[in-house]
Formats: C-alpha cells, structure tokens, sequence
C-alpha cells in the first residue's frame, strides 16, 4: 500500500542566528546524512513555506510504503542535533492513503 505523508516544520530563531556558512555546514553534517540514509525507501520532496504560511516554515511530502520505515526517519530527525538544539520544531505530522474522487472506500 502507498501511503503519503505531510511533515510540517519550522526553523526557530536560533537556527536563523547561525551564520549563513555555518548552517550550510550543520546541514552536511546532521540534515543530509539523515536523508540520504532514508532516500532509498522513502520519496522526500522538500518544500519551502516560510513565505505562504506563519505555522510552517518549511513541509515535506513523503511517499512510502512502510509506515515503519517513515517512522524510522522522523524518530532520527527528532534524535538530530537539528531537534535537540532545538533549531526546528515538528508543527504537523499526518500520514494518509490516497483516494481518488468518487472512489469507493468501503473496501
């Protein structure tokens, strides 16, 4: 079964007092490895919000298979230094199976 998720973040003023160099930095050593680790079985597609909504300031659209293997890449974002030094805050997690228009779901 495909499953699609919304993971709705935002980056807090700590992380935007880092300089520019310095979180390009934190991302190679924390961020990229967390999701190329996860690339393989999860479909991450990174959006940007901080200009179109005051709750997120940035979303993901997830697309999986396996909702153990999702949970498995939120739980290492949240155990990242990128959470524990509190520079983002989950805002919205929701995870959902696509039906089309019309569709029967008493299935």
């Amino acid at each position: 079964m495909k499953y699609t998720a919304f993971l709705g973040v935002r980056f807090e003023p700590e992380w935007f007092l880092l300089e520019p160099a310095e979180r390009d930095r934190f991302e190679a050593e924390h961020v990229f490895p967390i999701l190329g680790k996860h690339a393989s079985v999860l479909d991450i597609r990174p959006f940007r919000a901080s200009g179109f909504s005051t709750r997120h300031t940035d979303f993901f659209i997830v697309g999986f298979d396996d909702v153990a293997q999702y949970h498995a890449f939120v739980e290492d974002l949240r155990e990242s230094p990128l959470a524990a030094r509190r520079y983002v805050t989950v805002t919205d997690n929701a995870i959902g199976i696509e039906q089309p228009f019309g569709a029967d779901d008493s299935a």
